[in-house]
């Protein structure tokens, strides 16, 4: 068939003609998985599933108190919606503006005057006197960005695979401990899973066929990429690097048919520019100057210490008001981040410019094995018809191992949320090995079937034994101590101090000593008299409750709290408080 003019010939078709033979054979069980006489109740088994798992994220909202981070991202959305500008540009508008939006329809405000950015963050949460149900409202922003994933991985599963992957793959997705615990926070790395993956699939669509609509509609997606976290920025760049990097060298020639050297100008600068357009306007078109408080300000202010001239006349130019200014400062406060480092912790270990196999481990011991298991079979099985394989499906691997790449070189090594965007492409992956083990065990032996449903059922297991403390989830690897491993937002970031209030109301303690890592207010915690635990000066009575944290991370490389650390305690509160009866 002649090609359409200004449409690019794709390499293969997205479902092989093997896979439409297989899903007009199947049978038994395999049928709930294909559409070709139950395609109803795939769906409608599919937005049940979605629905089953939005409860088990809305579920966690009574239990987990607010963490770190949330305070943060409140004020910076509430910040936005009330006066247009953030009080931090770090982190873009879109996704703290999403987690604000119900606060500002509940007619809360950003606290006025001096004071860090989190503490105005704490007053937003405590105005009205409801500091849960303002965190709830806080919380809810971040749902339509776990059910853009949710869409993104149907789609993607279903086009560039078949649809009995896409059921695997959504029933794998929705049931990943790291996916529902940061769709349950008020916090951007949903927001920006979900939206790196809406421009990775828009990319591929465009190399598919590169119309005025859908580059439109990719430039669009990149923005939103952007306007959700800022890394995405890194994210995107590798995975369009290496995609054209793979569609170039391959073999059979048909790359460069895609790629289309000579017309890629013109289509990537109609992309940068709906791109440029869409983000200026999620900072609501505005000009000014570079935010003098910036650390932009305070590298020139080194930079340029011995040449005071050229410091004057670069300042001025730094006055005129220009778009996208505060992007620009959020992209440059990242680089600085990165470039200074983060302490971290790791196997026992403290280090400010982290380990390259950070996130490696991370992804070992935070993911499910059941999971982990589905997707090495599906990278195998991708990889190994290298040559048969549409070119879709090949992207789909080299997008994470891109994302990795990138993370891996972080000096912020920090927890799984950096690495979250891996995880809709990995869940088409293994949505994928299951579907060809159910077609190998019609082809073999039904028994091969039992292998697929059981990994799957050991993913969805520990997505239920975990429920509402997905966010301190760690897998059969970890073992029982999992603070050897990791700490930071992986284990501890503040979220059990609900639990804890209960747990010494049902042992009648009438006293605790308390050191908590984290924002919520200890005195509206509903907590018996407390009392400040010291690092230094042992307590010899009475009940002591410490965020495992400050036994890992926190204060353990000055020796803090070593008195405590030998002790055996009574029991561990969620997964993240350690409390102590010193009296025995």
């Amino acid at each position: 068939m002649a090609n359409t003019p200004g449409v690019m010939p794709a390499i293969s078709q997205p479902t092989s003609s093997r896979d439409r033979h297989c899903d007009k054979k199947l049978g038994g069980i395999e049928r709930i998985f294909h559409w070709t006489r139950f395609r109803w109740l795939l769906e409608v088994g599919l937005l049940t599933l979605i629905g089953i798992a939005t409860a088990l994220i809305v579920s966690s909202w009574s239990v987990l108190s607010g963490t770190v981070d949330e305070p943060y991202h409140i004020a910076n959305g509430l910040d936005w919606l009330e006066h247009g500008i953030q009080a931090d540009f770090e982190d873009p508008p879109l996704a703290q503006g999403a987690m604000a939006l119900g606060l500002y329809l509940e007619d809360r405000h950003f606290p006025e005057g001096n004071g860090e950015i989190s503490d105005k963050g704490i007053a937003i949460l405590e105005s009205g006197g409801n500091y849960r149900n303002n965190l709830k409202l806080a919380r809810l922003g971040e749902l339509p960005f776990f059910f853009l994933g949710c869409l993104i991985v149907w789609l993607w599963a279903r086009r560039w695979f078949n649809r009995a992957t896409a059921g695997w793959a959504v029933l794998l997705f929705v049931n990943l401990p790291p996916i529902l615990a940061h769709s349950g926070l008020a916090t951007v790395d949903m927001a920006g899973t979900a939206t790196i993956a809406t421009a990775l699939y828009a990319f591929l669509r465009c190399l598919e066929n590169p119309s005025w609509q859908r580059l439109a509609l990719l430039g669009t997606a990149v923005a939103l990429a952007f306007l959700s976290k800022v890394s995405s920025i890194a994210f995107l760049g590798s995975c369009f690097f290496f995609a054209f990097i793979y569609l170039t060298l391959q073999k059979r020639g048909a790359g460069l048919k895609i790629v289309q050297w000579r017309r890629l100008p013109g289509r990537a600068l109609l992309v940068a520019a709906v791109a440029f357009v869409s983000l200026w306007g999620g900072y609501r078109f505005s000009f000014r100057p570079a935010a003098p408080k910036t650390r932009t300000y305070q590298f020139l202010d080194h930079v340029l210490a011995n040449k005071p001239h050229l410091r004057s006349v670069t300042y001025e130019a730094m006055k005129v008001p220009l778009p996208l200014t505060e992007f620009l400062s959020g992209v440059y406060e990242v680089a600085a981040h990165d470039e200074r480092g983060h302490d971290s912790y790791l196997l026992g270990k403290y280090r400010t410019t982290g380990w390259w196999y950070f996130f490696p481990v991370v992804v070992g011991v935070k993911t499910p094995i059941g999971f982990l298991i589905l997707a090495s079979c599906g990278i195998f099985a991708i990889l190994r018809g290298l040559q048969s394989n549409a070119w879709q499906r090949h992207l789909t691997v080299i997008f994470p191992a891109a994302i990795m790449v990138v993370c891996m070189s972080s000096r912020i090594d920090l927890g799984v949320r950096h690495i979250l965007p891996i995880y809709p492409m990995v869940a088409v992956i293994a949505g994928y090995a299951a579907s060809e083990f159910m077609v190998l065990a019609r082809r073999v032996s039904p028994v091969v079937a039992v292998l697929p449903i059981l990994l799957a059922l050991w993913t969805v297991a520990d997505a239920w034994t975990s429920r509402s403390d997905e966010l301190a989830y760690f897998n059969q690897f970890a073992g029982s101590h999992p603070e050897r491993i990791l700490a930071e937002s992986d284990l501890d970031w503040g979220q059990d101090l609900y639990l804890l209030s209960g747990r010494l109301k049902e042992l009648g303690v009438d006293h605790v000593s308390i050191k908590y890592f984290g924002t919520a207010p200890l005195d509206n915690a509903d907590l018996p008299p407390h009392s400040t635990l010291s690092a230094d000066v042992p307590t010899t009575h009475g009940y002591a409750a410490i965020s495992v944290r400050y036994l890992t991370l926190e204060y353990a490389k000055d020796g803090s709290f070593d008195w405590l650390k030998n002790r055996e305690p009574l029991e561990i509160v969620g997964k993240s408080i350690y409390l102590y009866n010193l009296d025995h």
